[in-house]
């Protein structure tokens, strides 16, 4: 069989995590178990959690047994030499929103996340919080399958039920609680 068909043939899956250390861990633990398979992965982190990645973890040595998974970055606006804020969650998915969406769809139209010309992406797998990465998966013709890193309890719970239990008078609790 000629080389550059296999080659075009062989899967290759665009992971893109929301950038906190929780969801980022289990998008890496499914980048390593796709990376089991043979198949092709292109980790894609933003520049904010990317760098302490590297400086405070062993994922260069985790990953380097792996010659079919790489790492790139995107841009995300953020200041790195400063904490980030208490309101952390927004400052990031803002910075995210204002920065990283406009230069994701640029990667993604100009095929620069393929890791060479005969390996283009052939699936993407984004966090669910990212609903930009599936207008880009339309709008590229790329197989897209979201990745929800947060448990089912804590979503239901927290995320969908919240609103809920504060206008019933339930949150915040009432009364003396002892554990």
């Amino acid at each position: 069989m000629d080389q550059n068909y296999h080659q075009q043939k062989t899967p290759h899956v665009l992971i893109f995590p929301i950038p906190f250390q929780g969801p980022v861990n289990c998008a890496l633990k499914l980048a390593e178990l796709i990376c089991l398979s043979s198949i092709h992965v292109t980790f894609l982190n933003t520049d904010h959690i990317h760098r302490p990645l590297l400086r405070h973890t062993q994922v260069l040595s985790r990953f380097s047994r792996y010659p079919n998974f790489r790492f790139q970055t995107i841009p995300d606006g953020l200041e790195h030499e400063n904490p980030v804020s208490g309101d952390w969650f927004m400052e990031v998915m803002s910075a995210v929103d204002a920065v990283s969406k406009p230069v994701f769809r640029e990667m993604m139209s100009s095929g620069s996340l393929s890791s060479n010309s005969e390996r283009p992406l052939t699936e993407m797998i984004p966090d669910a919080c990212f609903s930009f990465a599936v207008d880009v998966a339309t709008e590229t013709s790329t197989p897209v399958v979201c990745f929800e890193t947060i448990s089912p309890c804590c979503l239901w719970t927290c995320y969908l039920n919240l609103p809920t239990l504060i206008q019933a008078g339930d949150i915040p609790f009432k009364g003396a609680y002892s554990y």
